[in-house]
């Protein structure tokens, strides 16, 4: 019963990990993608990044 519980919390862990290393991925991605996405569709590329104060995020 011990041994049950104990494989259940590590699956449960397991799982966790995983999703948040996927969580984590996609924020990523979504972050570094979304500053390239404004400049081109909402700004047209009218203006540089410095003109925004966006420099400094971008890395």
């Amino acid at each position: 019963m011990i041994n049950q519980v104990f494989e259940l919390m590590g699956w449960i862990a397991g799982f966790a990990t995983l999703t948040g290393i996927v969580i984590a991925g996609v924020a990523r991605a979504v972050s570094r993608d979304s500053t390239q996405y404004d400049m081109v569709f909402l700004w047209n590329n009218r203006y540089t990044l410095e003109e925004l104060e966006l420099d400094g995020e971008r890395k």
